[in-house]
């Protein structure tokens, strides 16, 4: 639903899966990023745009208290009424124009806030206070929350990993700051 919002989704999404396959850090079960997190962790970085580019639409979902919509025994409701998410959108952005950052310059931008600027702390996409007690946040790395099932992390990163795959978005962030194609950021001739 977060594609309709706005279609740049759609092509950061595949981009950045594209690449992750290819760095071999999308594959959970070798304790890597999943899918569902890494667009999960597209729409947190999009949601902190400035302005934004994306509200929550569970927030808007359950500050409209609309009806919920339980999928085996969880509530995964979202907002889906056009009208709702685009005055939700004008309050977020206030007196601000449109966010008209292109493609290229928002994944240039991920990596680098995944790469260098984010240290530590839950990936949320939903605020959640309201359902988990605040709590010390500092040793949580890469913990990406699930907006459905709040405080599952849908990442389960092995701490292993975590190095690596910081690595990987630094890499990416300096490949493509330095004007190399995207096509770069998938080869395997550096490892």
């Amino acid at each position: 639903r977060y594609v309709r919002v706005d279609d740049r989704l759609r092509t950061l999404g595949l981009c950045v899966k594209a690449w992750a396959a290819a760095r071999s850090i999308n594959d959970r079960s070798r304790g890597t990023l999943s899918s569902f997190s890494l667009v999960l962790m597209l729409i947190h970085f999009l949601q902190r745009r400035d302005p934004p580019i994306l509200p929550s639409l569970q927030d808007i979902a359950f500050s409209q208290n609309e009806k919920a919509r339980y999928v085996n025994g969880v509530d995964c409701r979202f907002c889906t009424d056009p009208a709702k998410i685009e005055k939700e959108m004008a309050y977020l952005r206030g007196s601000r124009e449109l966010n008209q950052e292109d493609v290229g310059t928002l994944l240039l931008e991920f990596f680098r806030y995944f790469g260098h600027e984010y240290r530590s702390g839950i990936i949320r996409i939903r605020d959640t206070r309201s359902v988990l007690p605040p709590g010390d946040e500092s040793k949580c790395f890469l913990v990406v929350d699930n907006p459905f099932e709040v405080g599952k992390d849908v990442a389960n990163v092995d701490v292993s990993q975590h190095n690596s795959i910081r690595k990987e978005f630094r890499r990416a962030w300096s490949y493509l700051s330095q004007g190399r194609h995207f096509i770069e950021l998938l080869s395997n001739r550096d490892r």
